[in-house]
């Protein structure tokens, strides 16, 4: 399971995702949308970079809880915020949005895990080496909230590395790092690269749980 992210600072993804996007797809600097996101939970909202069917590439701002294409009513009963690579042929909702292509990735500065469940127990905050940005591989749907278009995605989750097993032995994020990998995800839709990450990795142990160190994102702005 992969149940917090965090995007600190999406301006500095500029870089991070140029020669994904065409000349439509840019961050949308309205004030208030770029306010850094260090605990964003299942249902908050996220960037993400979407492909349409049609093949057009943008950035659009997604909640964490994918929903039905085409639906016009918010649910949150199934946990769809992560999808299993081992089953997702198995369910319905996913392979209707692969069929259309509608791949995404999300830029991330970290994602947290627990090593051990309770109340008030701080996470480990989990980087890919160098502790640069880097992209989750997921799917995105539209739904409509009083006729207006809205956004949600999933983040796929595989066999967890060496790295991760001590943190969290059932599962792991699909992470891409690599430029020609992540352009392949979302133009191909290529179901190899859906794997466990096989670079290296870093991680901080904090000092406190994320909710006392970070008000949760729990709103669509």
């Amino acid at each position: 399971m992969c149940g917090r992210i965090s995007q600190k600072d999406v301006r500095k993804y500029g870089p991070f995702i140029e020669g994904w996007l065409n000349p439509e797809g840019e961050f949308d600097e309205r004030p208030g949308r770029n306010v850094p996101r260090n605990n964003i939970k299942p249902t908050a909202p996220a960037w993400i970079v979407a492909r349409r069917g049609d093949g057009l590439i943008k950035t659009v701002e997604a909640r964490w809880w994918c929903q039905w294409d085409g639906s016009y009513k918010w649910e949150a009963k199934y946990p769809t915020f992560n999808a299993r690579v081992e089953t997702m042929h198995d369910k319905k909702l996913w392979p209707a949005l692969l069929k259309k292509g509608q791949r995404c990735l999300l830029p991330i500065d970290s994602f947290y895990e627990w090593p051990v469940k309770g109340k008030g127990i701080p996470p480990v905050e989990i980087f890919v080496e160098g502790r640069n940005p880097y992209a989750l591989a997921g799917l995105w749907s539209r739904y409509y909230e009083e006729n207006d278009p809205r956004y949600s995605f999933t983040v796929f989750t595989c066999d967890p590395n060496e790295f991760m097993k001590p943190i969290h032995p059932k599962a792991m994020p699909v992470i891409l790092t690599d430029k020609d990998e992540q352009r392949l995800w979302l133009n191909e839709g290529d179901e190899a690269l859906l794997r466990p990450y096989e670079g290296k990795m870093e991680s901080d142990q904090l000092g406190d749980t994320l909710e006392r160190l970070y008000p949760v994102e729990d709103q669509v702005k």
